[in-house]
């Protein structure tokens, strides 16, 4: 089967990936947007189809909230004794491990280590029964990065049982940012797969050892060279149980964030050789059958929110009702949608499309419900008190103990009496433009192209909400569907 780069136009950032059988399952980071750590399944790694969260809620009055930068980083998963384990650090509160029967769940939550500065944990169920664990540092929490270490735990790997040894120092080597380790034992050697030299123009490094604790030898075995697939940055290796192996990793692409890539990877010598001559591939072939799968991003609420679909902080049950069709957002208070935590977004599937928001509003004075594309400045329309409001916002970070200061401001308005109305916000070339009426024969414009803008690690994200900016409880908005169109019309 023949394939194309990137595999996947989401912004699944930190992609990790594992064989069971004939089956393959994905993780990747969600950070302040839960249910977090999305699991994705296939069959033949090039389509895939999301299954469940292996983190319903993070165990923080602090994720309550949208915490921006925050939450869930760069995850790894692995198969063992029948077991899933799905393991992550949040960088300030520490490591955690979450285990299920099924990838689909249900997960359970278990507290491994309260530590800070720790990021991007990987276990090893080693061949001779032992557990170990390796992890990188975050600068910005501990003031050092650049080094990887490795822990020894407790057989159920549910325990850190010892203070770790320092494994890799990338400043040794010329490497910087060195980040995104993961694990793997594999012709009698161990070896650490990492990226280094940042998310953008960085490259991938084999880190191999005799023994566990090393030393560990390294060498660079893929990088961006004479192709335009920057990065590329931190992934997994994973065989197909055909004879074939394959490097899933992302390419950070602005606004459309951090999309999937897959790479071939040849073990015949010393060292992997990943893509073709160490170069990222634009194109491939599996010899895999085709599995048909895809991630929707279209919702018509037939009984129960589309698994797409994360809130921007802890979930709670009185933002949202599911009616017989249809969703019900009620307006809960927040001055402004970056600190709205019911702000209920998706990663986009499609560089280019269309979103059309049908909705009815009936509420307070102060609410607003519509549609917006969220980031750091963000642009969202929204019926509101007789009219319709194009708003913009940009948010200015402190540190992440402080309050982000937000402003936002009415770009542009127009009267609109009826209770219901249609919204489109029209993606085109990394730009939102922004549209209303009462069917799709009567859109009008409102305002004219605003520019996306990335998120707290993430890549722009379009959603859809109810709030009410004066304090008060009670307003709603009744969606009616979420349908999303390629351009030509083939709806996403």
């Amino acid at each position: 089967m023949q394939y194309t780069n990137p595999i996947l136009q989401g912004d699944y950032s930190d992609p990790d990936v594992i064989r069971v059988g004939e089956d393959f399952y994905m993780t990747s980071s969600s950070f302040t947007y839960l249910p977090g750590l999305p699991i994705l399944h296939s069959r033949d790694l090039v389509h895939w189809e999301q299954i469940g969260y292996a983190a319903e809620r993070l165990p923080f009055a602090r994720y309550d909230r949208p915490a921006h930068k925050c939450g869930t980083w760069a995850p790894s998963i692995r198969w063992h004794r029948g077991l899933f384990y799905v393991y992550v650090c949040l960088p300030d509160e520490g490591l955690f491990a979450f285990t299920a029967e099924h990838p689909s769940g249900p997960w359970t939550c278990h507290y491994v280590k309260d530590v800070c500065g720790w990021i991007d944990p990987c276990p090893l169920f080693a061949s001779d029964g032992t557990v170990w664990l390796v992890h990188g540092f975050a600068a910005s929490r501990v003031g050092i990065n650049n080094l990887l270490f490795v822990h020894r735990m407790s057989d159920d790997g549910l325990q850190v049982t010892d203070n770790g040894v320092m494994v890799y120092d990338g400043h040794l080597h010329g490497d910087v940012t060195v980040e995104g380790p993961k694990f793997y034992e594999r012709g009698g050697k161990f070896w650490i797969l990492c990226p280094a030299g940042g998310v953008k123009y960085g490259y991938q490094l084999a880190l191999c050892s005799e023994h566990i604790q090393g030393p560990y030898e390294r060498k660079v075995v893929l990088q961006q060279g004479s192709t335009d697939i920057n990065g590329p940055h931190q992934g997994g290796w994973v065989d197909d149980g055909h004879g074939h192996d394959w490097f899933l990793h992302f390419q950070d692409v602005g606004v459309y964030g951090r999309i999937v890539h897959l790479q071939p990877v040849d073990w015949s010598g010393q060292w992997p050789a990943m893509g073709r001559c160490g170069e990222p591939v634009r194109e491939g072939n599996t010899a895999l059958a085709p599995f048909r799968a895809s991630v929707p991003m279209t919702d018509r609420f037939q009984g129960a929110l589309g698994i797409q679909w994360q809130w921007q902080a802890n979930p709670r049950r009185e933002w949202m009702e599911l009616l017989s069709p249809g969703l019900r957002l009620f307006a809960a208070p927040s001055p402004d949608l970056f600190s709205a935590g019911q702000f209920l977004s998706q990663l986009m599937q499609a560089r280019d499309f269309d979103m059309d928001l049908r909705m009815t509003l009936s509420g307070n004075p102060g609410d607003l419900a519509g549609i917006g594309m969220m980031g750091y400045t963000y642009a969202y329309l929204a019926l509101s008190e007789g009219q319709v409001l194009l708003r913009k916002g940009a948010a200015r970070e402190g540190s992440r103990w402080e309050k982000t200061i937000v402003t936002e401001t009415t770009e542009a308005s127009a009267p609109w009496t009826e209770k219901t109305v249609l919204f489109r916000m029209r993606v085109r070339d990394g730009n939102v433009r922004f549209y209303y009426g009462a069917d799709a024969q009567t859109l009008a414009p409102l305002g004219g192209d605003c520019a996306m803008s990335c998120g707290g690690w993430t890549g722009a994200r379009p959603g859809i909400f109810a709030m009410n900016s004066r304090q008060l409880q009670g307003g709603w908005a009744d969606i009616e569907s979420v349908l999303v169109r390629t351009p030509q019309g083939e709806e996403i």
